[in-house]
């Protein structure tokens, strides 16, 4: 059985911030919101809670968006 934060408390907040996949705080594995069909997570709302395939222990994570913007293709009159 994982211990509640055990990943977390042994590796630090820095290997668990702002990643490309939520990373599990208990136990440290990945979770692939791709595979697992989580398209929740992407939504505007920024914190969610989602169950580890690996040790079942639920964790929530917080999702943040960073927006850019270009305007180097214009319409030549």
């Amino acid at each position: 059985m994982v211990e509640k934060l055990a990943a977390l408390n042994v590796a630090g907040w820095s290997d668990f911030s702002m990643n490309d996949k939520p990373r599990c705080p208990h136990c440290g594995d990945d979770f692939d919101i791709r595979e697992n069909e989580e398209w929740r997570l992407y939504d505007e709302q920024n914190s969610h809670d989602i169950e580890c395939l690996g040790c079942h222990i639920s964790f929530r994570v917080n999702s943040h968006a960073r927006w850019s913007f270009s305007t180097d293709e214009q319409d030549d009159d």
